[in-house]
């Protein structure tokens, strides 16, 4: 029996998480359910797709990942599953799969679905729990080509600078970017590895990026990578995005100097 993953935009407050887990345990009640998060705000794909995107590699092969994000936004949404990268995800046809991943995945199936007003519990639960129990996605539903697909933001770069947005706010006010260290090292070494460079956010200047968030004082900004490779912009022990007054898509710059 594989693990379940379990990601939402329920929220806490009401019955509707507890809700789904009954109809997944309807089918297999020793069905082992992990949850996420269910605090993805709603109905926002990217931000879903940006939260699975990090975790979902760090589970075992064979993984069952259960995306509930309401799918209100369009009656296209169709209820599918697939198999990608030794994964399978179910969930809505909203394009939130090609952000979690472009590659295309090896099988997809849409889903029966009943019409109702809750399919994470009537449809998606379900096929979840089943798959998870080691039936097959010809079992689940019926074959289709491919899904919708959704373009994230873009990183731009050149030897004379990063452009990236801030993608995702964290529950410490902290902001990341697209921007990711792999890029910027291999700009730094087409400037002989140690060039001189500007980080431009706001109004806000830097001309080093730090290693670990205790590197400045309480109170201070701090820009580093974090560990998944992206450069984060945080205050330590503060709300950077409420104090910096920076959002979701606001600009970062890199300036190499020549």
């Amino acid at each position: 029996m594989a693990i379940l993953t379990f990601l939402s935009d329920f929220g806490e407050k009401d019955h509707y998480v507890a809700a789904v887990k009954a109809a997944i345990l309807a089918v297999n009640p020793a069905q082992q359910i992990i949850d996420i998060s269910h605090q993805i705000r709603r109905h926002d794909i990217g931000h879903a797709a940006y939260v699975m995107k990090q975790v979902y590699n760090a589970f075992p092969q064979g993984t069952v990942h259960l995306l509930a994000i309401d799918p209100i936004l369009s009656g296209s949404h169709w209820p599918v599953a697939l198999r990608q990268s030794g994964h399978y995800f179910v969930g809505h046809d909203s394009g939130i799969h090609h952000l979690i991943s472009p590659t295309p995945p090896e099988e997809i199936v849409e889903i029966p679905s009943n019409g109702g007003t809750f399919p994470a519990r009537d449809t998606l639960a379900a096929a979840a729990a089943r798959l998870a129990n080691g039936e097959s996605l010809s079992a689940i539903g019926k074959p289709i080509a491919a899904l919708q697909v959704k373009m994230d933001r873009q990183l731009k770069a050149t030897k004379r600078e990063m452009v990236g947005q801030v993608i995702h706010i964290d529950h410490y006010g902290n902001l990341i970017t697209n921007i990711n260290k792999k890029d910027f090292d291999a700009i730094c070494a087409l400037h002989g590895g140690s060039p001189e460079y500007t980080v431009r956010f706001a109004r806000e200047l830097f001309n080093q990026i730090h290693q670990n968030y205790r590197d400045v004082e309480a109170g201070d900004c701090f820009v580093l990578f974090n560990s998944y490779g992206f450069l984060e912009i945080g205050i330590n022990k503060g709300r950077a995005a409420e104090l910096l007054g920076l959002k979701l898509d606001t600009p970062v710059i890199i300036e190499f100097k020549q």
